[in-house]
């Protein structure tokens, strides 16, 4: 799966259906910021039944501060699992990361594992995704190759939660052959939560067309500028360069050929990156140049000054966090 278009600065209260639903290897990311006075908020993940698979509820109001999982069948609540709620403290703007494995849901908190919840109701079922409570909301989006979830072995339900599982996805290194054997077999790479600055080599692809590069992150509240480039290896050309300068208001796009930058680009008809605010940008290659969307809408082109297939790095850099980057 693709990602989906991201929904801006939606209402609390949330409801929204889940394109496609729940599946291994998507990921919900919802980035806010708790309130003052907060009390206590909620995310839930719905099921056609009408259940909760999970229950994520921070909770402020019970003397200290707590995080409760949970999920609800036929109308009843199970044993709840209780952790300290530190990195969601009042005021604070997070960036909450659900990633359903076959196993479990994992859950990071800006960029940071957090908790896991081990499936009570079958992953293949959920199709729903609330917000409610104490929470302004900047941005949702979805993310991640996603692969079919398969129907439970009996005696699904009967699988209890186990609080020291301990994280499937495994080491970075881990993460880099996972990531080869994806590429190998056609389908897109995602990584979540990557540190900034980011750089990683992208895999031929057997058409001649490289694929869609989307980028889901947020831009930091005091931000100067940022940079994503796309390079080559055996030359050292920035084949693009897409520059944000936040203080400038500018939006720089531009060329570097021996160490030389060309004449840089500047026009644009709105500047979609703010300082704080939460975005997700797509790089298409066309046989003209780069196709450039951010939040759903085209932004610019940028004409070839340099044969795409010279690129083989993407790098990103300044003062930006990344929630997930796809290739």
């Amino acid at each position: 799966m693709s990602f989906n278009v991201p929904i801006i600065n939606p209402s609390v209260p949330f409801s929204g259906y889940i394109s496609g639903g729940m599946s291994q290897g998507k990921m919900v990311i919802i980035q806010g910021q708790v309130q003052l006075r907060v009390k206590r908020f909620a995310v839930n993940l719905r099921c056609s039944t009408g259940d909760i698979a999970l229950h994520v509820n921070p909770r402020f109001d019970e003397g200290q501060p707590v995080v409760v999982c949970n999920a609800q069948q036929a109308g009843a609540w199970g044993s709840e699992q209780r952790c300290p709620a530190a990195p969601l403290a009042p005021g604070a703007y997070f960036e909450l990361i659900i990633n359903a494995q076959a196993l479990c849901y994992q859950v990071s908190v800006n960029g940071q594992h957090f908790l896991q919840f081990l499936h009570r109701l079958p992953l293949h079922t959920v199709q729903t995704l609330e917000v409610t409570g104490d929470v302004t909301l900047t941005c949702i989006s979805f993310a991640g190759s996603g692969q079919p979830a398969q129907p439970p072995a009996p005696g699904f339900n009967r699988l209890i939660f186990q609080p020291q599982l301990q994280p499937l996805l495994g080491s970075a290194k881990k993460q880099g052959k996972m990531g080869a054997q994806q590429a190998q077999l056609n389908t897109p790479v995602t990584v979540s939560n990557p540190s900034v600055p980011f750089q990683v080599a992208l895999p031929k692809t057997p058409s001649a067309q490289p694929r869609p590069i989307t980028i889901v992150g947020s831009v930091h509240p005091r931000a100067n500028r940022f940079h994503v480039n796309l390079r080559s290896s055996i030359s050292g050309n920035v084949v693009l360069h897409i520059n944000p300068r936040l203080r400038e208001a500018a939006l720089v796009r531009n060329t570097q050929r021996h160490g030389q930058w060309g004449t840089e680009e500047r026009h644009c008809t709105t500047m979609p990156f703010g300082a704080g605010q939460p975005f997700q940008m797509e790089i298409r290659t066309q046989s003209h140049g780069y196709q450039v969307s951010v939040n759903g809408q085209h932004v610019f082109d940028y004409r070839h000054r340099l044969p795409p297939g010279e690129v083989d790095q993407l790098e990103i850099a300044g003062d930006v966090t990344l929630a997930c980057v796809q290739y």
